[in-house]
C-alpha cells in the first residue's frame, strides 16, 4: 500500500544483490543455495537459503518497499504496487499490488503475471 512522505528508493544496504549471501557459519558463499520463500506464524516472510558446505540453513526477511511509480498490476490493473524483491527463479523483479496479485517485471520491461490473490 501506498504511504505518506515515501522515499523513492529502499537504503541502499537492503537492495537485492545477485550474489548469493555467505553463509553465517563458515562465510562462503559459493556453495550458498535459495531454498524458497516461508513464512513464519506470526505473518513475517522470509527467504530460506542452505549451504552445502557445512550445511547451514537460515533466513532473511523479505523487505516490501513501496514506489513513488511502479508498474501497474497487469491483474486488476490498480495503480497501487510496491517491489518485494529480486525474483528469485525468474530474471527481474518480483512485485505485489494492494490486491495480493504477484507479478515479475523483467529487465526487458515484460510483465508476467505469478498468482492469483487468495
Amino acid at each position: 500500500m501506498m504511504t505518506p512522505n515515501q522515499v523513492p528508493f529502499p537504503p541502499v544496504e537492503q537492495w537485492p544483490v545477485l550474489a548469493a549471501p555467505d553463509c553465517p557459519t563458515c562465510r562462503r558463499s559459493a556453495d550458498v543455495a535459495w531454498i524458497g520463500p516461508a513464512t513464519f506464524a506470526e505473518g513475517d516472510e522470509v527467504n530460506v537459503w542452505r549451504c552445502r558446505a557445512c550445511p547451514t540453513d537460515w533466513f532473511i526477511p523479505v523487505t516490501h518497499w513501496p514506489v513513488l511509480d511502479g508498474p501497474d498490476c497487469p491483474h486488476c490493473r490498480t495503480v497501487v504496487t510496491c517491489w518485494a524483491a529480486l525474483a528469485p527463479e525468474t530474471p527481474g523483479d518480483l512485485w505485489l499490488c494492494e490486491h495480493g496479485h504477484e507479478f515479475v517485471l523483467t529487465p526487458e520491461g515484460l510483465i508476467i503475471f505469478t498468482e492469483d490473490a487468495a
